[in-house]
């Protein structure tokens, strides 16, 4: 793989995290306080209304942006040579990839939440079960990124 290529899919890899992380982090501060009955700045007590649309947005970049994450992810090994469970960066890359898998089983369910919560419930409900997934979401995203961080720079 070429160094400009190389340089592409690790962009791509770190931009999908990104909107990954910072749609969760959001999904959740805007779900929470909007759930907390916060005041706005005029005083007025703060409604979200329905808080679908933004699950349901958030999901389809969720989805999106993992599948390019796991094609840039395949492109970084490959461009790092095979690698092995032995040694500390082998397991390490090991631990992360159950990680990664245990983490999109997750989302899947959390996935299912929101389309359940869009069909069969009315405007509002299921808004504290959101924030809490979104808020796991973050968090479980957070031991990701830093698994990435230490395997990339030691």
């Amino acid at each position: 793989m070429s160094a400009a290529t190389s340089l592409l899919v690790r962009f791509v890899h770190v931009v999908g995290m990104a909107l990954v992380f910072g749609g969760a982090a959001f999904a959740w501060a805007t779900l929470r306080t909007g759930e907390s009955g916060g005041a706005d700045a005029d005083g007025s007590t703060a409604s979200l209304g329905d808080s679908t649309p933004l699950a349901t947005t958030y999901e389809w970049v969720f989805w999106a942006a993992m599948g390019a994450m796991v094609v840039t992810g395949v492109g970084n090994l490959g461009a790092l040579g095979p690698p092995g469970p032995s040694g500390r960066w082998g397991t390490l890359l090991t631990a992360k990839l159950l990680a990664v898998t245990a983490f999109v089983l997750g989302s899947f369910v959390r996935t299912l939440i929101v389309l359940r919560l869009r069909r069969d419930h009315p405007v509002g409900a299921g808004r504290s079960l959101l924030a809490k997934s979104y808020g796991a979401t973050a968090g479980a995203l957070l031991v990701l990124v830093a698994l990435a961080e230490v395997l990339a720079h030691g």
